[in-house]
């Protein structure tokens, strides 16, 4: 289904550090703080800003405790390699979670459609070893005029037996204050769970709820988000909010393995605008009620889909 276009959700998030933020950067330090955040240069000017990469970790990390909270084992554990035995997975019910990445089941199909159909709720959505997510938030750079400032922290090394400090082990690290932050997310060719996964997503990001970058446990990371425009497109004209699934043939609906779930009633969408080949419906100032709606479809799609599908992968003999 990502060989042609047929709908499309862009959201403009504008995100406000509430605590402190490190997303620490990878280059070592030859002098100064030992760890500090990620930065560029833009026109010149070193910026500091948060990576897309760790924005979209945060969200799918959060979006696979959501679905494990609704329906036990509903998605995979992404990293969970059968070839590698040194992984070890304490939960019980978790052990035959290997990554939807890792996985097969020879059926015949369109190699792509088989791999969608069998994948989880997380990897249909973020993407995984065998396929792109439908998934993607840019790099969140800062506003002009809206920058953060920089504070050195002190810290000490803890001994993980003990539980008291490490003698002569200090650190110093530096943290993001303040700022405001935007980025731009997009949903290509979205089932209407996707869209409902959004925005727990969104309203979980508006709550304070997540936490981003390095040092949550000693109170950094809390963020706030914000919705600043939200729109949906199609290749044509519609009349109310439309899914994957209804926009496409019943050999795709079958092949893909897409949820035949729709709302009780119709969620109108307005006028459209018309750009090139889109047409565009904002909904930003009515997105969260509007499509409240939507929220049963998640559940409903984990029960449904019954989670990973297909047998773990292992290594030839021999090999």
């Amino acid at each position: 289904m990502m060989r042609k276009w047929l709908c499309q959700a862009d959201v403009n998030v504008r995100i406000e550090p509430v605590d402190s933020v490190l997303i620490k950067s990878g280059y070592a330090t030859l002098d100064g703080a030992d760890m500090v955040p990620v930065c560029t240069f833009i026109n010149g000017k070193k910026t500091y800003y948060f990576p897309g990469t760790s924005l979209k970790g945060v969200l799918r990390s959060h979006l696979e405790r959501i679905s494990r909270t609704l329906q036990p084992n509903s998605v995979c554990i992404p990293y969970y390699d059968p070839r590698k035995q040194d992984i070890k997975i304490p939960v019980d019910g978790e052990r035959q979670s290997h990554g939807c990445g890792f996985r097969t089941r020879g059926n015949g199909k369109d190699p792509s459609a088989a791999a969608y159909s069998d994948s989880c709720a997380a990897c249909r959505l973020f993407g995984s070893l065998k396929f792109a997510g439908r998934f993607s938030i840019s790099d969140a750079y800062p506003l002009e005029g809206h920058a953060a400032q920089i504070e050195q922290r002190n810290g000490v090394g803890i001994d993980r037996f003990t539980g008291g400090t490490v003698k002569g082990v200090l650190f110093d690290l530096q943290v993001l204050v303040g700022g405001i932050f935007e980025a731009k997310i997009r949903m290509f060719n979205f089932e209407l769970w996707q869209l409902a996964a959004l925005n727990l997503l969104l309203t979980d990001l508006q709550d304070e709820i997540l936490q981003i970058g390095s040092g949550r446990s000693r109170g950094l990371g809390r963020v706030r988000g914000c919705v600043t425009d939200y729109r949906v497109a199609y290749a044509k004209p519609v009349n109310r909010l439309e899914g994957l699934f209804s926009l496409a043939t019943p050999e795709e609906q079958r092949e893909y393995g897409l949820h035949p779930w729709e709302p009780a009633s119709a969620i109108g969408l307005g006028d459209a605008q018309q750009r090139g080949l889109r047409y565009e419906y904002v909904i930003t100032s009515s997105w969260s009620s509007a499509l409240a709606s939507l929220i049963p479809a998640f559940e409903e799609f984990l029960r449904w889909h019954g989670g990973p599908k297909g047998q773990a992968t292992h290594l030839r003999e021999g090999a």
